[in-house]
């Protein structure tokens, strides 16, 4: 009689980061520019890190609401229609 066989471990890959929206050093030397300008001051690198997370998260909500107008109105790429419409129903129209 034959001995059954353990069945074979698959390889594990390694985990993936989760993909960035903004890249980190450009968001940085933005940011710090910026507070430069406006008030002289520095810029720790974790409020860096969290702003960006921040603007990650306000630029998803948009594409994501861009999204939908885009797919109500059948199409499938987003227009600038779209953009105002978004900012009109929000009430950030200028």
């Amino acid at each position: 009689l034959k001995k059954p066989r353990a069945p074979r471990k698959k390889p594990r890959s390694p985990r993936k980061k989760p993909r960035e929206l903004l890249p980190a050093a450009p968001f940085q030397r933005l940011v710090r520019s910026f507070a430069h300008q406006r008030g002289g001051f520095g810029v720790e690198g974790v409020a860096v890190a969290a702003l960006r997370e921040a603007c990650e998260a306000q630029l998803l909500a948009l594409l994501e609401v861009w999204g939908l107008c885009a797919l109500h109105a059948k199409r499938a790429a987003v227009r600038a229609a779209d953009i105002q419409l978004v900012r009109c129903l929000r009430g950030n129209r200028p």
